[in-house]
């Protein structure tokens, strides 16, 4: 699990208190990054790491994180 963090969200956002390794672009290096500074699809692929897959949850998690829904709505 490669996780990448948004770099424009460290020190910007609320922290979770959830920390897992993630790369930083703008650092250049693996570190300690709280979940909030991930990247979108990132959030998602570590959501999803023990086997989860529930869309309704991800995006109510992509929504209180300020990433917007994490999946793509469909019409019906």
């Amino acid at each position: 699990m490669d996780l990448k963090v948004d770099d424009s969200r460290v020190e910007a956002v609320s922290h979770t208190g959830i920390y897992v390794r993630a790369f930083s672009k703008e650092e250049n290096h693996h570190g300690s990054y709280d979940i909030a500074e991930l990247d979108a699809e990132s959030l998602l692929v570590w959501l999803r790491s023990r086997g989860g897959d529930n869309p309704w949850a991800e995006d109510v998690v992509g929504i209180l994180l300020g990433h917007g829904h994490l999946h793509k709505m469909t019409k019906g």
